[in-house]
């Protein structure tokens, strides 16, 4: 074995250490997430029994307490008018006897009068209810409910070996993070019984901070499995989660593993042109007159697999267009005379692919109104475009390279248009 070959044996042998430190970084990556996880889970379950003994206790002790003092108000209701009735028979027995009595030992007719005043008590017997008709107190419960609570106590809480919901695939957008999640393998069973998902993010990366956890904030709640989240800064590290609510629940699912990313593509945004006035960081322009001057993004900042709005804050009758533009060589300074690589909206609602209007018609573009330019791939090897515009769409097949970087373009006959670009 020559001195070459021992070189290239320990440069492969290096490569080899290498990779096994990174897997051997990952297995610890690995075991301490189980390790943290179990830790935070234990301190949980911990947490919220106590919680549930102790209002499980309170509820029952105000329970007791409740029935208890039912109870005694209803005895005391009860006790009262028979209580009146007694003290009053009590009392006609009384002054029944002294004048029994007192007849007795009437031995002249000086007692006379007073005994016939005294035989004045005799008279009607009051009413005494029947002992079938006063309350007889006695508890009850339904063994059933019994039952039931410990049922529900006996299925209290789960442990999840991986969230129900995991976030799949994060893809960088302009200004933008497309979030993709997908149900984990081991609840497949509940995929139908999904009521809706939670998607949050939060600024900076929670798996080096874990103070940020607390600025999370919700950015979707819906049915879908992915959403473009918008208006990021470029190169700005984001933290993502999502969870999801079971038909029939009110709870949520615990959140997913939280994910890092960040995209290196700036917003969309306008490039300088003396004739327009901009806002808004460059994202909306408006004309300054109505000379006929073409607006163009600042780059070729559009490619297959974006997607672009164009929203109208101010409008009127005069002519505007939109669209997408393959450059072959210097820009033009009017959308006029384009034909080649063009797919442009005119203000009227009409569709111009390379110089070629078609038959079909979107409608007309007003104040509110927002226009959506999609490119995405057909076939693996077609560039398709689609326009929405309200409640309508047009998908065309455009003949450009796949690989093309495109600009988004406008032009304005009129100062009264505004547009802005997300």
């Amino acid at each position: 074995m020559n001195p070459a070959e021992v070189n290239e044996i320990i440069k492969a042998a290096n490569l080899y250490l290498t990779r096994l430190k990174y897997l051997n970084n990952e297995l610890d990556s690995a075991v301490k997430q189980i390790e943290h996880t179990f830790v935070d889970s234990e301190a949980d379950i911990k947490k919220n029994f106590a919680k549930i003994r102790e209002s499980l206790n309170d509820v029952i002790s105000k329970r007791e307490q409740h029935l208890l003092d039912k109870a005694r108000r209803t005895k005391s209701d009860a006790l009262a008018p028979l209580r009146e009735c007694q003290s009053f028979l009590l009392g006609k027995i009384e002054t029944t006897v002294k004048l029994i009595q007192t007849g007795t030992t009437l031995v002249t007719n000086r007692d006379i009068k007073e005994f016939n005043n005294n035989a004045n008590v005799l008279g009607c017997l009051p009413e005494v209810p029947e002992l079938k008709d006063v309350p007889y107190l006695s508890f009850y419960y339904d063994p059933a409910l019994e039952l039931e609570l410990i049922d529900k106590i006996g299925s209290f809480g789960d442990i999840y070996k991986h969230p129900p919901v995991q976030i799949h695939e994060m893809i960088e957008k302009p200004g933008a993070i497309l979030v993709e999640w997908k149900i984990t393998v081991d609840n497949e069973e509940k995929v139908t019984d999904i009521e809706e998902f939670k998607l949050q993010k939060a600024f900076g990366d929670v798996t080096k901070d874990k103070r940020l956890i607390a600025n999370f904030s919700e950015c979707f709640r819906g049915l879908d499995s992915q959403y473009l989240v918008k208006d990021l800064e470029h190169n700005q590290a984001y933290s993502f989660r999502v969870c999801c609510r079971f038909e029939g629940s009110k709870e949520w699912s615990p959140w997913s593993l939280p994910q890092i990313a960040s995209t290196s593509l700036k917003h969309f945004t306008w490039k300088y042109n003396s004739n327009y006035e901009y806002s808004n960081q460059y994202r909306a322009a408006q004309p300054k007159g109505d000379k006929e001057d073409m607006l163009c993004s600042d780059g070729a900042q559009f490619s297959v697999g974006h997607s672009i709005d164009f929203m109208f804050l101010e409008s009127d009758s005069n002519y505007a267009v939109v669209g997408l533009l393959v450059p072959s060589g210097d820009l033009p300074k009017s959308l006029k005379d384009i034909k080649e690589s063009s797919f442009l909206m005119n203000n009227h609602g009409k569709i111009i692919v390379d110089g070629v209007e078609k038959a079909t018609v979107l409608p007309e573009f007003h104040r509110g109104s927002k226009v959506t330019f999609s490119c995405c791939l057909t076939n693996g090897k077609n560039v398709r475009v689609s326009i929405d515009s309200e409640d309508k769409r047009v998908t065309y097949d455009w003949p450009v390279n796949v690989a093309s970087k495109m600009y988004f373009v406008g032009e304005f006959h009129s100062s009264n248009w505004k547009v802005m670009v997300e």
